[in-house]
């Protein structure tokens, strides 16, 4: 592992405030267009166990995707993570905790503890990552992530691709820094709004001709 990732962000969570953000989900087609659910967003600065955190819980709900509720909770200085917690349909199925030697998780019966050198970030916090970062034409931005729905560590590369013109509201449009965002090999696309620090938008290709979008109503 190289030196200079294994370092902790110079980053601070103070920008963020607690809210939040209700999208719709479309699945597109060869462009067209399908509403297939909604996802709403709460973020809340919580303390754990004497520290100050912030929780981020993204409830999903959809016909076709099916309904997940994730509960991700990371230190506020640090943005190290405290544990992440996966429900589908209700059920738990991923309990993730972790600790300065690394990681303890449940997935239905089973438990397993994963040494993690270094520093890292929970991939299901880079949404929260993202918006108090310094974006601007041309930053870059390697971590080492992990995900503890797979169990496994992955590279984490953002860049800044250009600035688009991106709904906020009702009838209001800003400008917003459109991230790329690799996990391993898996890309998503990010539209952060540096002014007011929220996630306007999200997309993914998710199969041939096929991309997953959340965005504002």
């Amino acid at each position: 592992m190289e030196e200079s990732r294994a370092q902790p962000m110079k980053i601070s969570a103070e920008t963020l405030v607690e809210t939040e953000d209700v999208k719709d989900i479309y699945l597109i087609e060869n462009g067209k267009e399908t509403k297939v659910g909604s996802t709403k967003e709460k973020i809340r600065f919580v303390r754990i166990n004497g520290r100050d955190a912030i929780e981020r819980v993204q409830t999903l709900n959809s016909d076709v995707l099916g309904n997940r509720k994730g509960i991700t909770i990371i230190e506020k200085t640090t943005f190290r993570p405290i544990s992440f917690t996966d429900y589908v349909n209700g059920t738990q199925q991923v309990k993730a905790e972790y600790s300065d030697e690394g990681v303890h998780i449940s997935i239905k019966d089973s438990e397993k503890s994963i040494k993690l050198n270094g520093y890292y970030v929970e991939t299901f916090s880079v949404e929260l990552i993202l918006r108090v970062l310094p974006l601007k034409s041309g930053y870059s931005l390697q971590l080492n992530g992990f995900n503890a729905t797979l169990e496994s560590e992955v590279d984490i590369h953002i860049q800044v691709v250009e600035s688009e013109l991106v709904k906020r509201g009702f009838d209001e449009f800003v400008d917003a820094w459109k991230v790329k965002t690799y996990f391993g090999e898996t890309l998503q696309y990010y539209w952060i709004d540096p002014a007011n620090k929220e996630l306007l938008k999200q997309s993914s290709m998710i199969g041939d001709g096929l991309v997953l979008e959340f965005r504002r109503g």
